[in-house]
């Protein structure tokens, strides 16, 4: 409920966000974009990298549920506004961090403040008052792809011609827009602190919520280990220099069909159904992941690379949708859980990941690690043709 309306009302509220989605995960995509630099400077092994790639996926993520539960005690609009400038100033100095230690307290921080941003923004363009749910967040989550798909382009380009010393700069836009969701957008109603509590709790007992969970860390591992391992192998065993502007494409085209992809799920969920949407793509993302390692880089590895990412997120607006409907007294934890935890646990199984590519090498720890899309396909299509 509205306490106070604001400025923007209606479909102007989730363009809005997906706005504020969008520059918020072009920050976000600062750690894969530079990881081949960084493991440059700092010397680092794959099992170093993977555990800063675990410290930003644990922070942004399985922080999400409580902090989707607390912006409904004290409000969605503050805890939003905060989170996004907090992402903003810590992500925009990754560039510049001096020590692993600097670094990984940077990405604890942005990642704690990106996490506001998500359960909060999906349980408003998602909730009741949505006429298609699943189209709806796929339009959220399409925004935070296309930003994220912009972002390594972007920064990689920045960074080729100033320096790392521009990555402060980047902060601005950020700021920005945290003001405009402080005074754009309306004041809710917040929950009393007893029933979020209640709602909160009943969500590891629901068992649909865990299988959703579950399927959503195997896909979000995917996810992962594309964004993370394929810069890094096409740097380390394909030749191609550590600043290398395919680098930014490759990512950019798989973020950006990624979100084209949720929207395309999103609509596609509601004549297929969610379950049988879900399962098909899922398993079909499977060949185009694995063919990625065996081309040689060029055109041909982005075309790929953009099935594949059209391919693996077209179910997360759905997975989404379908937890908030599992939880309706709790939209924004719900999400936070399906999105945070699943990614979350992901980024802490990217260890093992890491230290598996040390020992067989990159390319086959990758196709092992995306061949666990069929039993995330299997998982989630059980659980989302399961009632609440």
């Amino acid at each position: 409920m509205i306490r106070r309306p604001g400025i923007l009302t209606g479909t102007n509220i989730a363009a809005f966000l997906a706005v504020v989605h969008a520059v918020n995960d072009a920050l976000t995509a600062v750690l894969g974009a530079l990881l081949p630099m960084l493991h440059a400077r700092f010397a680092a092994s794959t099992t170093t990298l993977a555990l800063l790639v675990a410290v930003w996926s644990v922070s942004s993520s399985v922080t999400q549920p409580f902090l989707g539960a607390l912006a409904e005690r004290i409000g969605l609009r503050r805890v939003a506004a905060i989170g996004v400038a907090l992402a903003a100033i810590s992500l925009s100095l990754v560039s510049t961090a001096g020590d692993v230690i600097l670094l990984a307290l940077l990405l604890v921080l942005g990642g704690i403040g990106s996490a506001a941003l998500h359960p909060v923004s999906t349980s408003i363009v998602g909730g009741e008052s949505a006429k298609n749910p699943g189209l709806a967040v796929g339009m959220f989550t399409a925004g935070g792809m296309a930003g994220f798909a912009a972002g390594p382009v972007v920064i990689l380009s920045l960074v080729s011609v100033y320096g790392v010393g521009v990555g402060p700069w980047l902060m601005l836009p950020g700021l920005l827009l945290a003001v405009a969701i402080a005074a754009l957008l309306p004041q809710w109603e917040p929950h009393r602190r007893r029933a979020v509590r209640r709602r909160r709790s009943g969500l590891l007992l629901n068992r649909k919520i865990v299988l959703l969970t579950v399927a959503g860390t195997l896909v979000s591992l995917v996810f992962i280990t594309f964004t993370s391992s394929v810069p890094l192998w096409l740097v380390v065993e394909a030749g191609l220099a550590a600043d290398a502007p395919l680098l930014g494409w490759i990512l950019a085209a798989f973020s950006l069909a990624a979100g084209l992809g949720a929207i395309g799920g999103g609509a596609l969920g509601e004549k297929l159904g969610y379950a049988r949407t879900t399962g098909i793509t899922l398993l079909a993302a499977v060949v185009p992941m694995i063919a990625v390692i065996f081309l040689p880089p060029g055109p041909a590895t982005v075309a790929v690379g953009a099935v594949a990412g059209a391919l693996i997120y077209a179910s997360q607006p759905l997975l989404i949708v379908a937890a908030q409907a599992a939880v309706p007294g709790a939209p924004a934890a719900a999400a936070g859980v399906v999105i945070g935890v699943a990614h979350a646990a992901a980024g802490l199984i990217y260890i093992g990941v890491g230290a598996l590519q040390g020992g067989i090498g990159l390319a086959p720890a990758m196709a092992a690690t995306f061949a666990l899309l069929v039993p995330a396909a299997v998982i989630a299509y059980a659980a989302l043709r399961m009632s609440r």
